[in-house]
Parts: C-alpha cells; sequence; structure tokens
C-alpha cells in the first residue's frame, strides 16, 4: 500500500471512530451540532430500513445535517448517556467509503439502558477527513422501544405526529 493511500485510510479510520465517538459527547455535552462535527455540508443521511422510518412520520428517510440536527435535539435532551463500539469495521480507501457494525449503548431518563446495534455505511470526501454521506441501518425492535420510551415522555408531544 502507498503511503498516500496508507495517509488516506488511516484519515478515514479517524474520521469513522471520531464520528461515532461524537455521539457521546454530543449527549454528554447535550449539543446535538456534534453529531455533524466531521460531516461534509453537504452530507445526508439515510436512516433504514424503510419500513422502520415509515412507522414514525416524524423521521424522514432522508436528512441534511440541520434537518437530523433538529430532529435529534430533543432525542439527545431525553438522554442520560450513550457510547458507542464498533465490532467490526471495514475502510476502502481507493472508492472512498467504509462500513462499520456497531453497539450503542444508551441511556434514557426513568428508563432501563438499552444496546441497540447499527451497521453504518459511509461515503468520504476526497482526502478522508469529512463524511458526505451516511446510511444508518438499525437494530429496529430495539429502536421502537427506544422511540416509544420517549414518547411516554414527552418527546414530540408538540407535534400531531404520534
Amino acid at each position: 500500500m502507498s503511503s498516500s493511500t496508507e495517509e488516506l485510510r488511516i484519515a478515514m479510520e479517524t474520521t469513522l471512530t471520531t464520528f461515532l465517538e461524537n455521539y457521546h459527547i454530543a449527549v454528554r455535552d447535550k449539543n446535538a451540532s456534534l453529531l455533524s462535527a466531521v460531516l461534509s455540508p453537504d452530507c445526508t443521511r439515510h436512516l433504514k430500513p424503510s419500513s422502520f422510518v415509515d412507522a414514525y412520520p416524524f423521521i424522514k428517510g432522508a436528512e441534511t445535517n440541520a434537518e437530523y440536527k433538529a430532529r435529534m435535539t430533543p432525542e439527545i435532551a431525553l438522554m442520560e448517556e450513550t457510547r458507542a463500539k464498533i465490532l467490526e469495521s471495514a475502510v476502502d480507501p481507493a472508492n472512498r467509503t467504509a462500513s462499520a457494525r456497531a453497539e450503542h449503548w444508551t441511556k434514557i431518563a426513568n428508563r432501563e439502558p438499552t444496546t441497540l446495534e447499527i451497521c453504518w455505511f459511509l461515503d468520504f470526501t476526497d482526502d478522508g477527513t469529512k463524511i458526505s454521506r451516511v446510511v444508518e441501518f438499525i437494530d429496529t425492535a430495539v429502536a421502537t422501544r427506544m422511540i416509544e420510551d420517549m414518547l411516554k415522555q414527552g418527546y414530540r408531544k408538540d407535534e400531531n405526529s404520534t
């Protein structure tokens, strides 16, 4: 592997790790903008599977950074803590893509902690320091329980989507 390819691989791995670690920091600091800190300004996020997205009208299948921040701000307010553990990952410098399977441990106020498994598929900018596209494939059984718990605590209460 050439040194430039190795440097790109390292940059992409660092960006991937930072992206997942930023969920912990965002919850700790109650700052949803940190969730997009290593994303390009034109990055789009895609939540899968579509059946999960269709079940909750307030969740869009594709979101901009601003839309994601707006949706996540009230969710983060209900979270006491979250951590991500990367179980496996693959980085492809030639195609500027990476994937990761991670466990996201989350503690929502007044609820038992949950572990949500997520598979991430990421596209990167040319230098590997920013993510230009995110596809998040979530464990729908656990995610449904988490959302239902948050709805019971008043999340989205001001909207006619529940």
